[in-house]
């Protein structure tokens, strides 16, 4: 479905007030995050999947990133953002499980560098049916991950004095694989917001074209022929039978 008119406006007014950043990339070896240290947090990620051979345990803990560029902070704290506004989540943007195959990378993945407020309806629910799909089809072909997170409204920026970051309004991910039969390329995208009671992923499936439109080429930064970034599925891709989601 295409994003309604006022939710357009929205994120392009949000887009348009990140001139003041201070992006760097942070390579984690299983993932990459564009991270802007103006507002500790990362705006962006991307990774490759296969097969899923992991098991690693998701580590208990969440901490602080020691490998921050020297003038670049993080959040100043690894506590539960619920323990100040009920509600909200320590979200990931690459969710730990797709880290499972190297306890080195599923660590990382509790950086707080790779977190963010989410609302916990959001994180539990339709966020996990998102990861999902990711995590099925990485078993039938090898898959390419892309997202990243839109800011723009203070007034839910309920953690800027206990952990120095705001709260994303959206989080969007692409989705890129094969078809294991014709060897095909297809993709599929969302844009969400971090909000309770979203019903169902298609109601927000995008293009990229749609994102490149909405947050720049450069910052969805897809290398992709037209065909693939036009591509708008309609339905989210069903569950493969026999998929693992551990």
């Amino acid at each position: 479905m295409r994003l309604a008119s006022f939710f357009l406006a929205f994120v392009l007014s949000a887009v348009a007030g990140a001139a003041q950043a201070q992006v760097v990339t942070l390579n984690k070896g299983g993932f990459v995050l564009t991270y802007d240290c103006s507002i500790h947090s990362a705006t962006r990620y991307e990774y490759t999947l296969t097969a899923d051979t992991g098991s690693a345990a998701r580590p208990s803990s969440f901490y602080k990133d020691p490998d921050l560029p020297a003038g670049c902070l993080g959040q100043t704290s690894t506590a539960s953002y619920a323990s100040i506004k009920s509600g909200y989540d320590r979200g990931h943007l690459v969710t730990s499980n797709h880290m499972d195959y190297d306890a080195t990378y599923i660590r990382r993945a509790n950086y707080m560098t790779n977190i963010v407020p989410q609302v916990s309806s959001f994180n539990q629910g339709i966020w996990v049916k998102a990861e999902n799909v990711a995590e099925c089809y990485r078993d039938i072909a090898p898959v390419d991950v892309y997202g990243g997170v839109v800011y723009g409204d203070a007034a839910n920026d309920y953690f800027l004095a206990s952990h120095g970051i705001p709260t994303p309004e959206f989080f969007w991910k692409t989705i890129i694989t094969r078809d294991p039969n014709t060897g095909t390329a297809k993709a599929i995208s969302w844009i969400i917001p971090n909000e309770a009671n979203l019903g169902s992923l298609d109601n927000y499936l995008v293009t990229i074209a749609d994102l490149e439109e909405l947050l720049g080429a450069s910052y969805v930064a897809i290398n992709a022929p037209a065909s693939l970034k036009n591509m708008l599925p309609a339905t989210t891709w069903p569950q493969p039978a026999g998929c693992d989601l551990s």
